[in-house]
């Protein structure tokens, strides 16, 4: 069978490939324009997140000059329990006279042994970290106990800025009748640098069905002193929110308190009626002026003192 070259038939003539004759679409070029031009956003956009990550891993294996993070020879942060139930751990050092004039960028001269007494499964208590120096502190909290978790903030993983105090939130998850435990509280990077509180954990004799929670609104009874001189300033009854209150932030007219005052309030305990029938437990919390009203000439004479708040629910919100 003969070949097409044999054919009688006319053949096509041949196409030019010259380029006044492409034979390529207009589209196909635009859209070969439009892939590379794809590409070569798509390597500049992962060049771009390679660097940013290589630098926050640059950032995380930093040396850290560990004078530093100190303020002469302690760390320069420290851990309260904000119940007032604490004392110098193993005696090491004596309680102030007055802590209010003490002259010194600490709270306390050294570590602390708090008890807490808890009223149930999920009752709640709250610790502060005090950053006594002049550098911004990435800080790792952990436990020596499983029957105890950090609730907040999450992964117990937090920033104190200098000069200033962050809040911590515990849950006890079984029923204890009696624990020693200690939490750490250490620098992100230089593992030696840590900072211990001691926590005797110990179950009061009045089980209490509802523990208040960071966020949950309720009304409170409150007293307030000087702790110093045992001056009696306030008392009264007042809506608010345990933890910190969202709407705070938001600029809306609201009532906002302290920060101390807020955080005092978790771990509350009532009744299965919400403390409507019922008393529930109170709370005795110690604040420093930081978690008070430290600097506040307008609100004399609280202002840069150590104040004592006792604390109930009178109604505890859903």
């Amino acid at each position: 069978m003969g070949g097409p070259w044999i054919s009688d038939e006319r053949e096509d003539p041949p196409i030019p490939l010259g380029l006044n004759e492409m034979t390529i679409p207009r589209a196909a070029i635009l859209a070969s324009i439009g892939t590379i031009a794809i590409l070569l956003l798509s390597v500049i956009w992962v060049g771009w997140g390679a660097y940013v990550f290589v630098g926050q891993l640059d950032k995380a294996f930093a040396t850290v000059d560990e004078d530093s993070l100190k303020q002469g020879d302690r760390w320069s942060w420290e851990v309260m329990l904000l119940f007032e139930t604490c004392e110098p751990r193993d005696d090491a050092w004596a309680w102030p006279e007055n802590l209010s004039a003490q002259d010194e960028p600490f709270w306390l001269p050294g570590e602390l042994s708090c008890e807490w007494e808890h009223q149930g499964a999920q009752d709640r208590a709250v610790f502060a970290i005090n950053n006594a120096g002049n550098e911004t502190l990435d800080l790792q909290v952990s436990l020596s106990t499983e029957n105890v978790v950090v609730t907040h903030p999450s992964g117990g993983v937090l920033t104190v800025e200098p000069d200033t105090a962050e809040l911590v939130a515990l849950q006890v998850t079984g029923d204890i009748e009696e624990e020693t435990f200690v939490i750490t509280v250490a620098h992100a990077t230089v593992s030696e640098a840590r900072v211990e509180l001691e926590v005797h954990l110990l179950a009061d004799s009045t089980s209490m069905d509802l523990h208040s929670s960071p966020g949950q609104r309720m009304t409170v009874h409150y007293q307030v002193w000087i702790y110093d001189t045992g001056e009696d300033l306030d008392e009264g009854d007042l809506p608010a929110t345990a933890g910190e209150d969202p709407m705070c932030d938001t600029g809306a007219p609201w009532l906002c308190y302290i920060k101390g005052f807020g955080w005092g309030l978790v771990g509350l305990d009532c009744e299965f009626d919400r403390c409507a029938l019922f008393d529930g437990s109170t709370h005795r919390v110690l604040l420093p002026p930081e978690l008070a009203y430290k600097d506040r000439p307008d609100r004399e004479p609280a202002n840069n003192q150590w104040l004592l708040f006792e604390l109930s629910i009178n109604e505890l919100y859903l």
